[in-house]
């Protein structure tokens, strides 16, 4: 899969999305229409231009308001307003229960292995059957739901497929069209519910005192004929949803199944899930009253309506899945499941890191494979005990990251701790001192991984708070190491974003004339810190730029800094996918025009491709 072609098609398909939208538009105005277009042939008289105009601003009042009002709500919340509307409950990364630690374990390997944050995630509790879900508006920010039953009745290695199909979602961009398709959606159906709730009211209104019966009965009639008509008129624009849904989900439910056997090598993972949910008893229906405004989200069928012989449906039929992945299968599907015995599973064999070159970062940008997953597993495995541990609670967790920061100058050792507010976190931050200090840096950043997936249990105000430490503590020597930096610059910029405290990324340049200066800057930065001469630094700044099609010349060692560094890397961080490419290209064109790639230059290409939002692993 090419994460860079993914991410440019999945803005072609929200051009696609509008063109249907305003196809669904036009289909309720002209449904809304038609009974004084009837009249007026009846009567042979001519249309009233003024009653048509009137009746498109209202439709459009309505269907347009209603999606923009649901989109801004849906902004606002993000997948975490999705998972919650759904009846999904927050699962600690320090979960006891076993089946709620295997599922976040896999979530975590996953999201190591590709090079993205650790997701939030949610179980549906109240759901028996097999389903599960990926919302958000970016991979920074990204929640993944999975219902009960899932982590019940899966194996490992089919949690693991299910998984790897929702990751699919998250790197490809499928996952803030499908936000933007709910709030359209909403405002296609709004007559429909309209006049739904209509009908319900009317019966109250026919009651009421002597004197009030015939205003209540004639109020309950009107709402009762308006009510029918609204719901009549409306099913336009929620046929025109279903046509939406499915336009949209099936042919990336295809690719998300191909991705996942592609992510794990592992056919039999996903087949098995979907072969699973093919029981009887079992299934992928959501109860959930949000369902149908949310079923293009699910890993399968999550309402099971009537859908035109499975013209209008939002995933493909079962067996057709799951013979694209499994082309032997007999169309038999089990009659009964038992529930998993976690205790006996067996777990992948570890793995080992791929070697960080040219062909490697490419070939792993928003691609996951099993040898990575197993890398990243084994890497967790090798974490300190209590450290590892302490960095799943969210208090805790604080002080394993105060800990990754501590100098080994003295002083400057004695000012970061003095800025630790709380004695407990103190005692806790020199305690974990000791066991992290001799960390890999590898190793160092996994560590801060699990501890930024636990800090999304904090409130706003307390990683507000949690922030400025960090800050104090970078600052007690009055320079940014390149670890700190990857901390700080990385991984808190994700946080930042998740609480609020910093804008979702979005396209806003798309010609690299327009951010020619930034690219200078860092393509500079990145050839000074690589090669041990002016000279060197210069010709792999030159050979960058030609990758580029640019001409400039590299800025002086004294205009180069981590922070201007770092404020570039924001600026290209909203170029488009394309560019992105581009750049990320010229950057390890730079870095291994000498012959060879060091730990530093892999460290920076790593930290600029985590603020360009593109995924590597670690």
């Amino acid at each position: 899969m090419d994460f860079f072609k993914q991410q440019e098609q999945a803005k072609k398909r929200t051009f696609l999305l509008i063109v249907l939208y305003a196809c669904g538009l036009l289909g309720l105005i002209a449904a809304a229409s038609s009974p004084f277009i009837l009249m007026s042939a009846a009567d042979a008289t001519p249309p009233d231009p003024a009653l048509f105009i009137g009746i498109t601003g209202i439709i459009m009042l309505i269907v347009v308001g209603g999606s923009l009002v649901k989109t801004a709500a849906i902004s606002a919340g993000g997948g975490k307003m999705i998972a919650e509307s759904l009846g999904g409950r927050p699962i600690s990364p320090a979960a006891a229960e076993p089946a709620e630690r295997r599922l976040y374990n896999v979530v975590e390997e996953m999201a190591l292995a590709a090079g993205v944050p650790v997701p939030a995630v949610y179980m549906m509790d109240n759901e028996q059957s097999i389903n599960a879900f990926a919302a958000g508006f970016s991979p920074n920010a990204a929640v993944i739901g999975v219902n009960r039953g899932t982590v019940d009745l899966l194996t490992r290695d089919e949690l693991q497929g299910v998984i790897a199909h929702e990751f699919s979602h998250i790197l490809n961009g499928d996952m803030r069209m499908n936000l933007r398709l709910i709030g359209l959606l909403f405002g296609l159906q709004l007559l429909a519910l309209i006049g739904y709730y209509a009908l319900r009211t009317a019966p109250y209104l026919s009651g009421g005192s002597r004197n009030d019966k015939g205003a209540g009965a004639g109020l309950a009639a009107v709402l009762l004929f308006g009510g029918i008509g609204l719901m009549i008129v409306g099913y336009i624009g929620s046929f025109f949803s279903a046509i939406i849904q499915a336009a949209v989900s099936r042919q990336r439910e295809f690719l998300a199944d191909a991705s996942a056997v592609q992510f794990t090598r592992n056919p039999g993972g996903i087949a098995g899930a979907l072969k699973k949910i093919g029981c009887p008893n079992v299934g992928s229906r959501i109860s959930n009253p949000r369902a149908a405004e949310t079923s293009h989200l699910f890993f399968g069928n999550a309402c099971g309506l009537f859908s035109l012989g499975n013209l209008l449906a939002t995933h493909p039929d079962l067996t057709t899945r799951i013979r694209r992945i499994d082309p032997q299968f007999n169309g038999q599907f089990p009659q009964f499941i038992q529930p998993v015995n976690f205790v006996n599973e067996t777990k992948s064999p570890p793995g080992q890191s791929v070697p960080f070159t040219r062909a490697s970062v490419f070939g792993s940008i928003g691609v996951l494979n099993t040898e990575n997953v197993a890398a990243a597993a084994a890497m967790l495995n090798q974490l300190p005990q209590t450290a590892a541990e302490n960095a799943r609670n969210p208090l805790s967790a604080q002080a394993v990251f105060f800990a990754l920061l501590l100098g080994d100058e003295d002083t400057v050792r004695q000012r970061q701790l003095s800025a630790i507010p709380q004695p407990y976190l103190l005692k806790e931050t020199i305690q974990m001192e000791l066991q992290i200090k001799p960390l890999p840096e590898g190793e160092k950043i996994a560590l801060a991984q699990r501890v930024s997936s636990a800090m999304k249990s904090m409130t706003a105000a307390q990683y507000k708070q949690f922030s400025a430490v960090i800050d104090t503590l970078i600052a007690a020597d009055q320079k940014m190491s390149l670890f700190e930096y990857t901390l700080k610059a990385v991984l808190l910029r994700d946080l930042d974003i998740y609480f609020g405290l910093a804008r979702q990324l979005s396209v806003r340049y798309t010609a690299l004339s327009r951010v020619q200066p930034h690219v200078v800057q860092v393509l500079s930065y990145l050839a000074y810190s690589g090669h041990p001469t002016v000279a060197e630094s210069q010709l792999a700044f030159a050979a960058a730029m030609l990758e580029l099609g640019l001409a400039d010349s590299i800025l002086p060692v004294a205009e180069t800094t981590i922070v201007r560094f770092d404020q570039s890397l924001r600026i290209l961080a909203e170029t488009s996918p394309a560019l992105k490419k581009q750049i990320l290209t010229a950057l390890m064109t730079c870095v291994r025009y000498d012959g060879q790639i060091t730990a530093k230059e892999a460290a920076l290409i790593r930290a600029s491709a985590a603020m360009l939002a593109v995924p590597i692993p670690i």
